[in-house]
């Protein structure tokens, strides 16, 4: 349930922005529980838009939450060995892959745990808005929140390697994990599921990784029975599920939609960076 009015200054809220739509989740500070989570498709939709319709439909103003978590879900990214990053040169990370315009501001995301540097860009008109919403408020990328996540939630299995494998609209995000240290993050595109399983098989083979030892993990928006994990399982013998660590608390209502559908949107709240 969405906090009243009067609530809000005891809440959180995180908003994930995509080309795809939004999301977003309010979280209780007091009994650390997710109280309310919603998911808009709504292709092409601004940050403004976005927020202006949480407001309208919940009758709220979003500067009265404790906090503001914006959390940008796209392909604008690149990470950094922390060894090797130089802030005052972030700009050209990306301008090399040929990411950056006039229209584009850089930011940056420490993952301590990983020992790097995410580096990805936002739009102006996105930048003035975060600056001017409220003065609690902090924004990541998805990848940085996602990494940080799956880092901690490995950094006690020293010599296991996994592969997870998020998955977007007509792409996914595959992550390769070993104990604490950060082994690939791409995201690829595609159109069918041979497609899909093209790229995560080149993938396995390029990082001499065994597809029959290699646990590989599903988050995102799948369906255990859909046709890509189907396939897939043809050629990769240990396929499992992101499932929800202790830490966090849900509301009963929003314990009736799998967890790994959002593990982005709750992590942001709960990753370090």
């Amino acid at each position: 349930m969405f906090p009243s009015a009067q609530e809000l200054n005891k809440h959180i809220i995180t908003i994930q922005h995509s080309l795809d739509g939004f999301s977003y989740a309010t979280y209780n500070i007091d009994n650390q529980q997710f109280t309310d989570l919603k998911l808009v498709s709504e292709p092409d939709i601004s940050l403004k838009e976005a927020i202006a319709e949480i407001e309208i439909e919940n009758n709220c103003d979003i500067k009265n939450f404790k906090k503001i978590i914006v959390v940008f879900n796209n392909n604008r990214n690149t990470f950094v060995p922390a060894a090797v990053f130089q802030n005052e040169n972030k700009d050209k990370y990306l301008d090399i892959l040929g990411l950056t315009n006039e229209n584009s501001v850089s930011c940056t995301d420490f993952i301590k745990n990983a020992d790097a540097n995410n580096v990805f860009l936002i739009s102006k008109e996105e930048h003035e808005i975060l600056e001017n919403l409220s003065e609690n408020i902090e924004y990541h990328h998805a990848a940085s929140v996602l990494v940080a996540s799956l880092v901690d939630d490995n950094i006690e299995r020293v010599n296991d390697t996994r592969i997870y494998l998020n998955i977007k609209s007509q792409k996914f995000e595959m992550t390769v994990i070993k104990g604490c240290n950060l082994l690939f993050d791409n995201t690829f595109c595609f159109k069918t599921k041979e497609d899909f399983l093209y790229f995560l098989l080149f993938s396995i083979d390029q990082l001499h990784l065994d597809a029959g030892a290699t646990p590989v993990y599903f988050l995102g928006m799948i369906e255990e029975k859909s046709k890509l994990v189907e396939l897939t399982s043809r050629y990769v013998r240990d396929i499992r599920f992101v499932r929800r660590d202790n830490e966090i608390n849900l509301a009963p209502e929003l314990e009736e939609t799998p967890f790994y559908y959002h593990y982005v949107l709750y992590k942001s709240l709960k990753c370090e960076l």
